[in-house]
């Protein structure tokens, strides 16, 4: 009768030097896997960064010299358990005035980076084509089994969202296009955000997929003949990485288009080098962080001149707007605005979207309602 039991296999000592290497190759393994998963190269470089940062400082020290915690280290059973936890505790207790150090929202980014490299490694714990984890460093499990991960930043109540009517906009882009030019001396960086604030306005689209639109070279995503404009930047749904879509360009978006690289681009530094639509001072692509702090800065002057704006509007606000504008124009096309937007699930769409008078809240269930079929018939009747 065999043993039920049977004896544990002593595992043989084995040097730091190795130990470094397969803790290497193991971490090597979790980040190729992300790249077949299509992450974007700046999330994996992010995840890297992080990842073995926090290996470091988790590090052990014998005999006064300090090493990175080992990944099998940090996957004991209970012991893994207990280390993620005070981790988690720590990024949560409170300082000197009783306020958390970092947000639940940032405690929950690391923890989820953590927990994606665990769950991951316990679902294909090889160090390289021969060996498993376990069969050379003892028994791992997943150190987030039964941890309590703080609560996801949609639990939370948003910041108020601003929605902006077709007769703020108009003001809007007549301030920009006529007045804060002479304000600001700056004739080509508002130039280029009216373009920006014009198109996110027309089409929907987020301030990030206009950001790495391209006007030069095979990559082009302005097709004047075709009436379209594409973006290779739209969110990814499950980390399949940045989605491609197609957009209808208004006549307004077209016209403002065409001025744009016919007068104004052309005087950035490196238009005739850098592919990029939107150029900053120094000739590389603009950045959010510009975007944004330029469109801050023209809100604040705006409302100075008289222009009716909210004090807190943000760029991101503007394809709020969009939503909200577009279905009421369009109560009847719900879906299509779903696609327009990039949305996967129409409780995205409906987070874009504000009712406005009695009746809206009554039209925006209708409009929520599914599809008549492509074929135009209403019933659906099947051989059986």
């Amino acid at each position: 009768m065999s043993n039920p039991n049977p004896p544990a296999v002593a595992l043989r000592q084995i040097s730091t030097e190795e130990m470094a290497k397969d803790h290497s190759q193991i971490l090597q393994n979790y980040f190729d896997s992300l790249l077949s998963r299509r992450f974007s190269p700046t999330t994996i470089d992010a995840s890297r960064w992080f990842v073995e940062r926090w290996f470091d400082e988790n590090g052990v020290t014998t005999d006064g010299h300090h090493r990175p915690l080992c990944v099998w280290e940090a996957m004991r059973p209970l012991e893994g358990r207990k280390r993620i936890k005070d981790f988690l505790l720590s990024l949560s207790t409170p300082a000197d005035d009783g306020l958390p150090v970092l947000q639940a929202s940032t405690v929950r980014a690391y923890a989820s980076q953590l927990q994606r490299l665990f769950t991951s490694i316990h679902e294909f714990p090889y160090i390289d084509g021969f060996h498993t984890i376990s069969s050379k460093y003892g028994p791992i499990e997943n150190p987030f089994t039964g941890v309590e991960v703080p609560i996801h930043s949609r639990d939370h109540l948003r910041p108020e969202r601003f929605f902006l009517t077709p007769a703020q906009i108009l003001e809007l882009l007549i301030f920009l296009r006529e007045v804060y030019p002479a304000l600001t001396h700056r004739t080509l960086t508002a130039a280029r955000l009216y373009t920006i604030v014009l198109l996110i306005t027309e089409t929907g689209m987020r301030s990030v997929e206009i950001l790495n639109l391209d006007a030069l070279g095979e990559n082009r995503d302005i097709f004047y003949d075709r009436k379209i404009i594409q973006t290779r930047f739209g969110k990814g749904y499950n980390s399949s990485g940045p989605l491609t879509r197609l957009i209808p360009l208004t006549q307004p978006a077209e016209i403002t288009l065409k001025e744009y690289e016919s007068r104004v681009r052309p005087r950035f530094k490196n238009s005739a080098e850098n592919p990029a639509l939107l150029l900053s001072s120094t000739g590389s692509r603009l950045s959010y962080a510009s975007l944004s702090k330029g469109f801050s800065d023209f809100v604040a002057s705006a409302r100075k001149h008289g222009v009716d704006l909210p004090e807190k509007l943000t760029i991101h606000d503007l394809r709020a707007s969009f939503a909200t504008n577009y279905l009421e124009e369009h109560p009847d096309k719900f879906w299509h605005l779903m696609e327009m937007l990039g949305h996967i699930s129409p409780s995205s769409t409906s987070l874009y979207i504000r009712s406005r008078g009695k009746s809206r809240l009554q039209t925006m269930k209708e409009a929520r309602r599914p599809r008549v079929p492509r074929t135009g018939l209403s019933a659906m009747v099947y051989n059986k």
